[in-house]
């Protein structure tokens, strides 16, 4: 099997990043304030993912796609693993994904936000809001 590399984003990936978030309806990427990670195998981009800064205590962790081509190689998880091990640890990170994905994102320890009852950060709430007016699958709120 061949590896699986992640690493920070450039500035020279930018077009390709955004590229691959349109043609999926994501909001475009700020390089400016976020960490954005690229998973590459033998050099090809095979998926992406990001944390966005939201104010001094919430991150967001966000913009998680893998290539259908390279789906079931364990890709989503290394992305994971390495914008958690990236992240300042102190803050609360928030995660918005589609329900069928919860059991996955359990793993990594994000819980339902109503398990923790912490105070949504408003940019947090309105874009939950706005995934669930927007998208046909239910979006979760969920807080690590």
């Amino acid at each position: 099997m061949k590896k699986t590399y992640v690493r920070k984003a450039t500035s020279k990936d930018i077009e390709w990043i955004n590229n691959t978030y349109q043609n999926i309806d994501f909001v475009a990427s700020d390089f400016n304030t976020e960490y954005i990670a690229l998973a590459e195998i033998e050099d090809v981009k095979c998926g992406l993912g990001r944390v966005v800064n939201i104010d001094e205590n919430n991150l967001e962790l966000g913009g998680m796609y893998v290539l259908d081509q390279f789906r079931g190689m364990g890709i989503a998880e290394k992305i994971i693993l390495h914008l958690l091990k990236n992240h300042e640890q102190h803050k609360k990170i928030w995660c918005l994904p589609f329900e069928h994905l919860q059991s996955f994102y359990n793993r990594f320890g994000f819980l339902d936000q109503k398990t923790h009852d912490y105070k949504i950060p408003d940019k947090i709430y309105a874009k939950h809001k706005w995934c669930n007016q927007n998208y046909t699958k239910d979006v979760l709120l969920l807080v690590k």
